[in-house]
């Protein structure tokens, strides 16, 4: 599960809010196709009216909601005309209506929730909308689009989406990268290996601009998105490992799970041969990403760590956790 934004800003909304509305759809009733259409093709044109009452197109939005609950999607010719409702959600999502966008929003975030992978085009067409949306002045808005896409990348794991968070990390806008990182940890830790492997490089790239970021959070996140990388491909990390300066090294061991809860947070362990390296232990990934296990300490990191792999030549008092498989399905 994604991280709550905080709810003590005023106006933003949280996942909270999301799933309520994901909770009680309208009732709508189809069933046959003709209906299917009629509704589909109701829809999309009230959305693309921008000349329409605002709280009717609201209306519209949470309709829609129903409509999908009541399968409209599952008919393949609604399905594969869903290109058509791609330009009516870029605008509601960019309407001046706080309450347009914060629907339009929701009603994104449950498409991928009810359809998975089957949405993936659907959801990149409209994710450079949102990203764009993260910049707005209004609380509402701008929280509405992190927790759109937080869901979005928690539902839909299409590799076709990892682009529009590696090619948002070279951002000018500190709110993007901080988001973005925040989103690779999302990824890394909840996405099967399998689909991550079509983008290992810009992965990796992604994660060290991260950690080298000027933002503390954003740092904070792609260290551990850096740990979630590593549990999937042990290799990729070792070499990004090595291609960080001491001092990186150190804050990416502090932030580890085990090691940042323990009595010394700047410690590592010392193998025999006199060479720091890390005992890999693994994180268990909560809906919460904050209850982690503490640990013994370990002796100081004073020079450059270089491995990943002492595990079996030096065993600490840091305990080992097994990550949950990532559910390759979709709900």
């Amino acid at each position: 599960m994604a991280k709550p934004i905080n709810s003590a800003a005023a106006g933003a909304v949280d996942e909270d809010m999301f799933l309520k509305a994901f909770d009680d759809p309208p009732k709508v009733n189809i069933s046959s196709l003709r209906d299917a259409e009629q509704e589909f093709r109701s829809i999309c044109d009230l959305l693309s009216n921008s000349s329409i009452d605002w709280q009717r197109r609201v209306e519209t939005l949470k309709h829609f909601r129903g409509s999908i609950n009541a399968g409209v999607l599952e008919y393949k010719e609604i399905y594969d005309n869903l290109k058509l409702c791609e330009l009516p959600f870029q605008n509601s999502v960019k309407d001046l209506r706080s309450q347009v966008v914060r629907e339009a929003c929701i009603t994104i975030a449950y498409m991928s929730f009810k359809m998975g992978l089957k949405v993936a085009r659907f959801c990149e067409a409209l994710l450079p909308t949102l990203y764009n949306l993260i910049l707005n002045s209004a609380k509402i808005m701008s929280s509405s689009a992190l927790v759109c896409i937080r869901l979005i990348f928690q539902h839909t794991k299409s590799a076709r989406l990892i682009p529009t968070v590696t090619n948002n990390l070279n951002s000018k806008s500190k709110e993007i990268r901080k988001a973005c990182c925040d989103f690779l940890d999302i990824i890394v830790h909840t996405w099967p290996s399998s689909t991550l492997e079509k983008h290992t490089q810009a992965l990796m790239d992604g994660i060290k601009r991260g950690i080298s970021d000027a933002d503390g959070e954003a740092r904070q996140s792609a260290r551990k998105a850096f740990w979630g990388f590593a549990e999937h491909f042990r290799d990729q990390s070792e070499s990004l490992l090595n291609s960080l300066d001491p001092s990186k090294q150190k804050a990416l061991f502090s932030d580890h799970p085990s090691v940042s809860n323990s009595s010394s947070t700047n410690s590592l362990i010392q193998s025999d041969s006199g060479h720091h390296s890390l005992q890999p232990s693994r994180s268990a990934y909560s809906s919460t990403r904050s209850q982690f296990a503490s640990s013994s300490s370990v002796e100081n990191l004073n020079r450059p760590i270089n491995s990943l792999s002492s595990i079996n030549r030096n065993r600490s008092g840091i305990p080992i956790f097994n990550t949950p498989k990532a559910d390759t399905g979709w709900l």
